[in-house]
């Protein structure tokens, strides 16, 4: 009986031991403290949904602010910045510019809190959230000045990633500023600025913005500014073929610099471009970027005076369409094809796996080449184009030739070569390939050529292989472990 009394004793004593060691390891982390500018404050913060949030009253006279309340709508003012939010709402106020935020205040147990970050950045404070030692901190600007803002794209949504291009006019220099959820922020030095654009990471190029005009700013000031994608330049409509607007789509023409791209919406958009030239429209994608049902093929000019013949632009459902017959499913290709009158420039089509389908007007043209993107290789097709009607009057069929000379390249002097073409020339034809790492596929028909290697990466050089070598039912006659010697 007492061996009985002593082990319920001792089992009794573990037990309550491991309730205690159990309360001891669960604890509740301690709460948010906030510092502005090194000064404790004794309101404390919450976390929540890993947004922190503030009491309004309790926060804003230490940010030298006035709340003032209207029914539901909540009034911050400082040093020329007005801010209105309600609780449960997204769309906020910013010196009468709406905005969008992803966080709207809350209301606890009967007190409202607002989000910090946007709060603070707003009223020129730069915000950080320390995890590790759980506190908040707000730091002004000092003897710098703040601009802050948000921005807009074409369908009035604040753009989720991307940067604020911001010039310093004086010293030349482009800043480009981090936007995250539509806002960016940026301590400056007090002087003179300029919006050039920004770039909209989930698109392609730099956008311009309504807001052009210089502006300054002085110590300690913070200045806030809405960006919205500029409306300006030569007009652009769009259209389906019964004259319906195309709701959301980008028309694209290509120049000597690369694409040209005008973002069109409710069937209007608006070229900023006035380089004199000829150019086509010929290209069209959606807003998620793929190949629209549609295409366009639009030739217009631009002259000496910056400007354009017509640009109200018909887009029609593809009539050429085809297949490059041998071509491998993973290959990206492209045709180009050239008008047979020749004050139109030429211009190219994508051909993913060889496959194309694309929009060509009534006339005479000329499918001149295919490009192969795995080799960089061009093969010649020379193939005329009739379409009347828009029905196309030509056989499209056409087969890539085999590529048949696998090799490699490499120097005397430093092992393989990479970051060129090799070429072989022979009876006034030329067929090119690039070379990586040293190795090389290429098409070569039989025949006796010249070969050499032009380096365009690093430091451009051209080497001529020292013998001519001959193709003889599709093979060299040579190795085709190529060795040229540049000294």
């Amino acid at each position: 009986m007492k061996t009985m009394k002593w082990l319920m004793s001792i089992c009794l004593f573990f037990a309550l031991t491991t309730q205690v060691s159990a309360k001891e390891i669960v604890k509740t982390p301690p709460p948010l403290t906030m510092q502005i500018d090194g000064t404790t404050l004794t309101v404390t913060p919450i976390l929540k949904d890993g947004t922190v949030f503030i009491p309004l009253r309790g926060v804003m006279e230490h940010m030298g602010a006035k709340v003032s309340l209207f029914g539901k709508k909540i009034l911050v003012e400082r040093a020329g910045t007005h801010i209105v939010m309600q609780p449960g709402e997204t769309s906020v106020s910013i010196n009468d510019q709406l905005v969008s935020v992803t966080t709207p205040p809350i209301v606890m147990k009967g007190s409202t809190y607002v989000p910090l970050r946007f709060v603070g950045n707003a009223l020129g404070y730069e915000v950080l959230y320390l995890p590790s030692t759980n506190q908040v901190v707000l730091r002004t600007a000092g003897n710098q000045a703040v601009i802050y803002g948000y921005v807009e794209n074409l369908d009035g949504e604040g753009i989720q990633q991307g940067v604020v291009l911001l010039e310093d006019i004086s010293a030349g220099i482009t800043y480009e500023t981090p936007v995250r959820n539509g806002f960016y922020r940026i301590n400056v030095a007090p002087k003179a600025y300029r919006f050039s654009g920004y770039r909209d990471f989930s698109s392609d190029g730099a956008q311009k913005v309504n807001q052009q005009e210089s502006f300054e700013v002085s110590e300690g000031q913070t200045v806030f500014y809405k960006l919205t994608p500029s409306q300006s330049g030569l007009k652009v409509t769009l259209n389906d073929p019964t004259g319906k607007p195309l709701a959301k789509a980008t028309a694209t023409f290509s120049t000597s610099h690369g694409a040209v791209n005008v973002n069109i919406r409710g069937g209007v958009g608006y070229l900023d471009f006035y380089e004199p030239g000829s150019y086509i429209f010929n290209y069209l994608t959606n807003e998620k970027g793929t190949v629209a049902d549609y295409d366009i093929y639009h030739p217009f000019t631009i002259n000496e005076a910056g400007t354009a013949t017509s640009l109200d632009i018909i887009a029609h459902l593809p009539n050429i369409k085809g297949q490059a017959a041998g071509e491998s499913p993973s290959v990206y290709g492209n045709v180009e094809i050239c008008s047979k009158d020749e004050s139109r420039p030429c211009f190219v089509q994508g051909a993913p796996g060889g496959a194309f389908s694309f929009y060509l007007p009534d006339g005479e043209y000329k499918w001149d080449n295919y490009y192969d993107s795995s080799t960089r290789q061009h093969f010649d097709v020379k193939m005329e184009i009739s379409v009347k009607n828009e029905q196309v009057q030509s056989n499209l069929q056409w087969t890539k030739p085999i590529i048949n000379i696998h090799g490699t390249a490499s120097s005397n002097e430093g092992g393989p070569l990479s970051g060129g073409y090799i070429n072989f020339y022979g009876a006034g034809k030329e067929y090119s390939a690039w070379v990586d790492k040293g190795n090389f596929n290429c098409y070569v028909p039989d025949g006796t050529y010249r070969v050499s290697y032009d380096q365009f990466f690093d430091a451009y050089f051209s080497v001529t292989l020292s013998q001519f070598v001959t193709v003889v039912d599709g093979k060299l006659n040579i190795s085709p472990e190529l060795l040229f010697f540049l000294s």
